[in-house]
C-alpha cells in the first residue's frame, strides 16, 4: 500500500514529474493507494478554481483514506517530533508526524516529496518512505 502525502497529489496535479510522481505512475497496478484526512484537507485547500477542486476531490476520493485507529497514533506522532527534536532535526509541520505515524500503524509505504519525511524516517527505522533515507 501506498500512502501518498499532499505533495505527490499536488506535483501529480500540476503536471510535476519529481521521483515521487514517476513512482507512483510506474507502480505496480495491484499496489493500492492510499491517503489520508489530513492529506485530503491540504491537497483541497489549496485549489482555488472550483471545477479543479471537483476533480481533484473525486480522485481524493478513489483513494483508501487511513485514519488513526486510536488515541495512541497522536502519541506516537508526538513521539516522532520528540525524537526528531532531539536528533536536532527540525521537523516544519507537525501534521507530517502524524501522517507518518498513520502510515507505521497501517504498514504503508509513504510516498512524499517532503524532507521532513526523511527527517523522521532518519529517527524511525521502521518508517518505509520513498523517496528513501539519504545515504
Amino acid at each position: 500500500m501506498l500512502l501518498l502525502d499532499s505533495t505527490v497529489w499536488i506535483d501529480a496535479q500540476r503536471g510535476r514529474a519529481t521521483d515521487a510522481t514517476r513512482f507512483v505512475q510506474t507502480r505496480d497496478e495491484h499496489e493500492e493507494i492510499a491517503t489520508t484526512g489530513i492529506v485530503y484537507q491540504e491537497v483541497l485547500q489549496g485549489i482555488r478554481n472550483e471545477a479543479d477542486f471537483e476533480r481533484m476531490r473525486q480522485v481524493l476520493w478513489s483513494a483508501l483514506i487511513l485514519e488513526p485507529r486510536e488515541l495512541s497514533t497522536y502519541e506516537i506522532a508526538a513521539q516522532l517530533y520528540r525524537k526528531a527534536r532531539a536528533a536536532g532535526l527540525t521537523i516544519r509541520k507537525p501534521n507530517d508526524c502524524l501522517i507518518a505515524a498513520i502510515a507505521l500503524e497501517h504498514g504503508a509505504l509513504l510516498v512524499h516529496n517532503d524532507r521532513d519525511f526523511l527527517a523522521l524516517a532518519q529517527v524511525e527505522p521502521v518508517l518505509m518512505v520513498y523517496p528513501g533515507r539519504p545515504h
